[in-house]
């Protein structure tokens, strides 16, 4: 699928492997058989491709510690071929999966990094959802194979807790859809973990109201439109706006925190100041707002991506209302913007992205630990092979994200002011625009074109 050129975030239109044998290549992906073929398939096109067993093996060589120089050596020797033909082979496979956002190249090996247990984790309970909203990242609607169940949920929360995990937030999908969801919910709590749910709360009665109350739980619930027609048509299902509403009402009424969560998109970005006037009005603690990143089921409408400069206008009218209103707003994704920058720079060395692989992480319905769930279809270790306190020290995914520093950056963010303090901002966003190194395509310093 093309992506509009008018939107931001566009992979570079060039790329060529000559004078990059000291670049170390990563390639993230997972690589399966099916038949006597070695397949990938690009979580940003949903394309499949095909390879042959040498193909294979460069890939996994393509590991984040090697140079270039080395895995085609590597190749060269275990073929017993000439290195410069092992080289011409191999650069247009290794050209094309750099210009389609997969392979990435930094000037640096990777290394591991020791870091504290994470302050929390979002887990995906179910892929399952009531609801098919346009912009969901992991595209949830029926229920996916090899699904985490309760035995095996309940060993996965005892490592959180054993390792000292704060905060769980449970997701989907729908979590609620899961009939065993407060089985899960409950154990955790029980546990000592703290527990936000993530939820479109359509599912939200008296009772799971109440039941949430019980174990001291916080809620996170979406919310798109004050106007009944354009939440129902973002959610693609007539009713949910009232149902949502009302399962709101009916965590206020049991004391529950809620969070009303608002996903900007060229359908409501008129709307959000009317959506924060209802959000006081319904007497919830927190509003947040979040750009829409196109994957997931979201890549198949990437009409609804607003424009930075966009983005720019509303962050600054939330920003206004900050010490006008008693309701929380939740930080902003380039907020730091509208305050004066930081007089001291940013050294080459700082580590740059979100806090994900740092201070969180995503576990998968099916038990994958990622960064975030924008990284889906990623090479990742999985729960049911390792106990999370060892993915969580050993991850090669992980860490990757724990060594990218600014000096990986290209573009406008090198010379930033703001740099030391969004550090480049959400990593995710540019991996769904195909080039994760890019300055980030949802800025409006970088694009205050409107």
């Amino acid at each position: 699928m093309s992506r509009r050129k008018n939107l931001p975030g566009q992979v570079p239109g060039t790329f060529s492997i000559s004078g990059s044998n000291e670049l170390v290549p990563y390639f993230p992906l997972r690589i399966y058989k099916e038949d006597e073929l070695w397949m990938i398939r690009n979580p940003l096109t949903g394309q499949a491709k095909e390879m042959n067993e040498a193909a294979f093996w460069l890939l996994k060589l393509c590991d984040g510690y090697r140079t270039l120089d080395e895995v085609i050596t590597e190749i060269a020797t275990s073929y017993q071929a000439d290195r410069e033909s092992v080289l011409g082979m191999s650069s247009p496979l290794l050209e094309k999966l750099t210009l389609d956002g997969v392979l990435w190249w930094r000037e640096e090996r990777m290394n591991y990094w020791n870091v504290p247990e994470p302050a929390g984790v979002l887990w995906d309970l179910t892929s399952r959802c009531n609801l098919r909203c346009k912009h969901c990242v992991v595209s949830a609607g029926e229920a996916g194979r090899d699904e985490l169940d309760l035995d095996e949920c309940h060993r996965l929360i005892d490592e959180f807790a054993e390792f000292g995990v704060g905060q769980l937030i449970l997701s989907g999908g729908e979590p609620m859809v899961r009939e065993d969801f407060f089985d899960i919910a409950e154990y955790a709590a029980e546990k000592g973990l703290l527990i936000q749910v993530a939820t479109n709360g359509t599912l939200i009665d008296e009772n799971a109201a109440h039941r949430l109350a019980g174990i001291g739980a916080s809620t996170q619930v979406s919310f798109d439109s004050s106007e009944p027609a354009i939440h129902d048509e973002f959610r693609q299902h007539p009713g949910s706006w009232m149902k949502t509403k009302k399962g709101i009402e009916q965590l206020k009424d049991a004391g529950v925190p809620i969070t009303l969560a608002v996903t900007v998109t060229t359908m409501n970005i008129d709307n959000v100041p009317q959506i924060y006037e209802m959000a006081i009005e319904m007497g919830v603690q927190t509003f947040r707002i979040l750009p829409f990143v196109p994957f997931g089921r979201g890549r198949y409408a990437d009409e609804l991506e607003v424009s930075p400069a966009r983005m720019g206008e509303l962050t600054e009218f939330l920003h206004s209302k900050r010490d006008e209103d008693e309701i929380n707003i939740a930080p902003m994704e380039f907020e730091c913007t509208l305050s004066p920058p930081p007089e001291q720079g940013i050294d080459d060395d700082v580590r740059i992205g979100c806090d994900g692989a740092i201070s969180y992480c995503t576990v998968t319905s099916t038990g994958e630990v990622l960064p975030c769930n924008y990284f889906s279809g990623a090479d990742a270790e999985n729960i049911r092979e390792h106990d999370f306190r060892w993915i969580w020290a050993n991850s090669r995914f992980l860490n990757y994200f724990r060594s990218l520093k600014a000096s990986d950056v290209k573009g406008k963010c090198q010379e930033c002011s703001w740099l030391p303090v969004c550090r480049g901002s959400c990593i995710a966003a540019n991996f769904a625009h195909g080039d994760i190194f890019q300055s980030n395509c949802h800025c409006w310093l970088v694009h205050p074109e409107k």
